[in-house]
């Protein structure tokens, strides 16, 4: 059997009744998932991690700040002018040649820091994900790599567990979240898999337990309705990944510098007879 897709608002599951998200899914509340099911859902859907860029070597993505055109023209000038100071010596130090290299320098740090905290950020988010999940499979309770959930998969969540996926909360006791990484809650919620009488932001969706957070107390039972990056946690890391290189106020100025010097160079061309 396949899964049926849940209604396109994505605050759909949180406003229906736990029958009606269950039916949609097609699952079996008593038995869970059959193995074979779970496999071709799994090679369906992918593991449900969140998934990164193969990381750049540090050296490499440091070296990339030094590819624009001024840039390395400033690169030229600091070496013509130690050049210059090592054979007339006319100071103490080549303090031009130095403050050039300081700027560039500071410049390629600035856009190296950036670059590298999307990266540790996504990183972060990776770790915060379940590595095991009590899941009921054929009937059985069984305990599985995190990885290895798909949609339709019942879960089981007790005080102390991570929780592995976006799941609806079908029955629980007592049970509260720790929801600080995802929604900036800064106390335990405490859950109710009642229906919400209307849209609620990502805090007040009660009857749903998100990816990466964790139960504080209590327990339930739960249906997973997003895994990997359809998950909120996976939402956010590809935005992380998609965010674009924000440019420095310096590389700005260089590039500013650079277009001027383009446009003066092209009209001496011009101006001046070969």
């Amino acid at each position: 059997m396949n899964s049926k897709p849940l209604p396109s608002n994505e605050t759909a599951p949180c406003l229906e009744f736990v029958a009606t998200v269950i039916a949609a899914l097609k699952a079996d509340a008593i038995r869970g998932l059959s193995n074979a099911e779970a496999r071709t859902r799994w090679e369906q859907q992918g593991r449900n991690e969140l998934t990164a860029k193969p990381p750049e070597p540090a050296w490499k993505k440091f070296l990339v700040q030094f590819k624009d055109v001024l840039v390395i023209v400033l690169l030229i000038a600091t070496a013509i002018s130690t050049v210059l100071w090592l054979v007339e010596r006319e100071s103490a130090l080549p303090y031009e040649a130095l403050v050039i290299f300081a700027v560039v320098l500071l410049n390629a740090v600035m856009g190296y820091v950036q670059q590298s905290r999307a990266e540790s950020a996504v990183a972060a988010l990776r770790h915060m994900t379940a590595a095991r999940a009590n899941v009921i499979r054929e009937g059985k309770r069984k305990n599985i790599p995190g990885a290895e959930l798909v949609t339709s998969d019942f879960i089981l969540v007790e005080a102390g567990d991570t929780i592995p996926a976006d799941a609806r909360l079908v029955h629980c006791i007592a049970l509260q979240t720790a929801e600080a990484s995802l929604a900036g809650e800064s106390l335990p919620v405490l859950m109710d898999s009642a229906p919400l009488p209307a849209e609620a932001g990502l805090g007040d969706r009660l009857n749903l337990i998100f990816s990466g957070t964790a139960a504080t107390s209590g327990g339930g039972k739960a249906i997973v309705i997003a895994t990997g990056r359809q998950t909120e946690m996976g939402r956010i890391a590809g935005m992380l990944n998609a965010t674009p290189k924000v440019t420095t106020p310096l590389q700005k100025e260089l590039d500013h510098v650079g277009k001027l010097l383009g446009i003066m160079v092209r009209f001496i061309a011009v101006v001046i007879p070969p």
